[in-house]
């Protein structure tokens, strides 16, 4: 997944999120293993772990935080789970807390906020867990750039749509899915879908080439510069800055 969630910030300079919109950023020393199960992350990349009450069953994975600090700017993919942040505080790895602090400080003052649709669209990756049979199928989906809400299978032959439950470690898993060949449909949690076809039980990581959605520049005119990426959503939780996502309800 190194080709989809490295460094989007190095392709877009985010805009401070409103000042209203409080949190605490510390720094940790990234390492492979992250809750999101994402494979082969580069350790320089800008990645960030939120509270346990946030991550909730992986809800977040695969999203990204624009973060503003002290020191600057930064757009971070959430790949993991901080067991000991509350809400509003948030764990990044060190080069992503350099962006935005001294890291002589240890402990930020921030605002941040969810991205929608951020630029460039990653391209979307399945990888099949390696014990997955015709029995019991796991899934993980990653390069999707916005939280995904659902993933549902069915034969490459067509039949009906069976929905995937998503685990802790966001592998999304089915029992009694058959021997497939399997088409997936992946849904984002602002509606955005793709399908995929030609899943096999075999295991390991392909790319699709395909991107959940597009980012469409509106024309300005010439004197105004124009936008390089979605807006962020500012809010004063990560609970409300996605749809259906209510503290303590699932959506």
């Amino acid at each position: 997944m190194a080709t989809n969630s490295s460094k989007v910030a190095a392709r877009h300079t985010p805009s401070p999120p409103d000042p209203s919109v409080p949190g605490q950023a510390r720094y940790y020393s990234f390492s492979q293993g992250v809750a999101c199960s994402f494979p082969d992350l580069p350790l320089d990349g800008f990645y960030v772990g939120v509270s346990t009450q946030e991550y909730r069953t992986a809800d977040l994975c695969g999203a990204y935080l624009d973060v503003h600090g002290p020191r600057g700017d930064v757009r971070a993919l959430i790949a993991d789970r901080c067991p000991g942040c509350a809400p509003g505080q948030l764990d990044l790895s060190t080069d992503a807390f350099e962006q935005i602090a001294e890291q002589s400080d240890g402990v930020a003052q921030i605002g941040y906020s969810v991205v929608r649709d951020p630029d460039p669209a990653p391209e979307l990756v399945y990888e099949v867990k390696p014990d997955s049979s015709a029995q019991w199928l796991a899934i993980l989906v990653s390069g999707t750039g916005n939280p995904i809400q659902r993933v549902a299978i069915r034969p490459s032959t067509g039949g009906r749509w069976q929905e995937l439950n998503r685990r802790m470690d966001n592998f999304w898993t089915i029992s009694g899915a058959g021997p497939g060949p399997f088409s997936a449909r992946v849904v984002d949690v602002y509606g955005h879908q793709v399908e995929v076809s030609g899943i096999s039980l075999e295991p390991g990581q392909r790319h699709t080439g395909a991107r959940l959605y597009s980012v469409e520049l509106v024309p300005t005119p010439a004197t105004v510069a124009a936008p390089t990426a979605a807006a962020p959503v500012p809010t004063t939780a990560l609970a409300e800055q996605i749809p259906g996502r209510v503290a303590g309800c699932r959506p």
